[in-house]
């Protein structure tokens, strides 16, 4: 089968095709065959070796796809054969034709979504309901500022959020971006541009600031997102690129809370829970991935580039048996 090989970590020229063995599921592990593969943020920081991932070489990178059952191993109950369905994690990695999960990292594909954005599924929306929900509390009636709305984990809070009677607002960096966030759900979009958005973002909230705030890229923006917070609010971090300095007080003055997000921390029964998230948004209609671009395995490289240069206007995926 045909594979994407790191030997080495660096940049998105290390992402290289191979032909490679097909995986043989074993006890406990199940043999998808990808029609899409997603590609994430993280995805390239496990490339690079980068942001304090280093996963053991060679590998395969990839933690998101969809497609179909094609084998199971022993001790596996309740998967079949030619069953549809989207990995959110995998054992093997899902830049490749064919990839091994465990059946926790395995769950139904629902007909009304086609493969690239089955494949958009895992890590952006795990992430944003973890971060939404799990850590950050949010409730009906509360407002929530999500940075880097137009992205993956971003447009995924939007859809998971606002259909439960709360106000998102989002930041995108293009018009495009802007006006693909207001399309799903949020209550009003701001600039990267504006050097004025934090104040923007108080007053639409009517002047006490948000509740919540998921931050996407907390080095360039923690400092101002602990000035616009209502009392007791929390910034839940996504992503972070580098160090930044924050006046404590700031956290005092709004007994705010700053808290971290890590998928790989969830348990088994919070992933079938953002898995439930997803089931009743996909049936309602509000939970769609938008996907913005889609390369081919030996194009990885160009999706990488792609995946973290912005701005962002949807999800990257990587079309495998289509």
């Amino acid at each position: 089968m045909r594979a994407v090989i790191v030997t080495e970590y660096g940049g998105p020229e290390v992402l290289v095709v191979r032909d490679v063995p097909e995986p043989v599921p074993g006890p406990g592990r199940i043999l998808i065959k990808l029609h899409t593969a997603g590609v994430n943020p993280v995805d390239s920081y496990l490339r690079s070796g980068a942001q304090g991932y280093s996963p053991t070489l060679p590998f395969t990178p990839g933690m998101d796809g969809a497609g179909t059952i094609e084998d199971v191993g022993d001790g596996v109950i309740g998967y079949a054969g030619g069953d549809r369905v989207y990995v959110a994690g995998s054992v093997t990695g899902t830049y490749a034709e064919y990839c091994l999960c465990s059946p926790g990292q395995v769950f139904p594909l629902h007909e009304k979504l086609d493969w690239a954005e089955g494949a958009c599924l895992g890590v952006p929306y795990f992430t944003a309901a973890r971060a939404l929900f799990t850590r950050g509390g949010a409730s009906p009636g509360e407002s929530v500022l999500v940075h880097g709305a137009s992205g993956g984990v971003g447009l995924a809070c939007l859809q998971l959020a606002a259909p439960r009677g709360i106000t998102v607002y989002g930041t995108a960096g293009s018009r495009e971006g802007e006006a693909l966030v207001r399309k799903n759900g949020a209550a009003e979009c701001f600039s990267h541009r504006d050097s004025g958005r934090f104040e923007a973002v108080r007053e639409a909230t009517g002047g006490p600031g948000v509740n919540l705030i998921v931050e996407m890229l907390a080095d360039v923006n923690l400092d101002d997102d602990l000035k616009i917070l209502a009392p007791g609010g929390r910034v839940v971090v996504v992503g972070s690129r580098g160090r930044i300095e924050i006046s404590p007080r700031d956290l005092m003055s709004s007994e705010s809370v700053v808290m971290g997000v890590r998928m790989p921390m969830a348990t088994l029964e919070e992933r079938r829970e953002y898995a439930r998230y997803i089931d009743e948004g996909v049936l309602s209609g509000s939970v769609r991935p938008p996907v913005a671009a889609g390369y081919s395995l030996e194009e990885a490289g160009e999706a990488h580039r792609k995946v973290m240069k912005g701005p962002h206007s949807g999800n990257v995926v990587l079309e495998i048996n289509e």
